[in-house]
């Protein structure tokens, strides 16, 4: 074997073992009501239950800073998945799921936005 392929080889096996390894990342979180919940990645989401399902529905189209900045009621977050299926053509969510999303986005990314990203 060559030393260039043999090069290659290490390094791809080092890159797929810091893939693994990064995707093994877990974290458990606790909300107020002492539900608790593992999470894995949530970019600059405020890791709390919830914060996964939301993460991964919701970054599928676009950034979490675009979460962070809309600052709604419940009411109003729910406005906006209605509008997204609507008119954006995101897929319907089930139920279960939708109520996990609201219930994070109502707590953590309210009108007072107490998770705002702040430098």
């Amino acid at each position: 074997m060559t030393t260039t392929k043999a090069q290659l080889l290490l390094a791809t096996g080092l890159a797929c073992t810091f893939a693994i390894g990064s995707a093994s990342a877990q974290m458990t979180v606790v909300d107020d009501q002492g539900r608790t919940e593992v999470i894995y990645d949530v970019g600059t989401l405020h890791a709390a239950p919830g914060a996964q399902i939301t993460y991964d529905y919701c970054t599928a189209c676009h950034s979490e800073m675009i979460i962070a900045q809309q600052g709604q009621t419940r009411h109003g977050w729910d406005e906006i998945l209605v509008w997204m299926v609507e008119e954006m053509g995101m897929g319907e969510i089930p139920e279960e799921d939708r109520d996990q999303i609201l219930d994070y986005l109502a707590t953590y990314y309210n009108p007072d936005r107490p998770h705002f990203p702040r430098n």
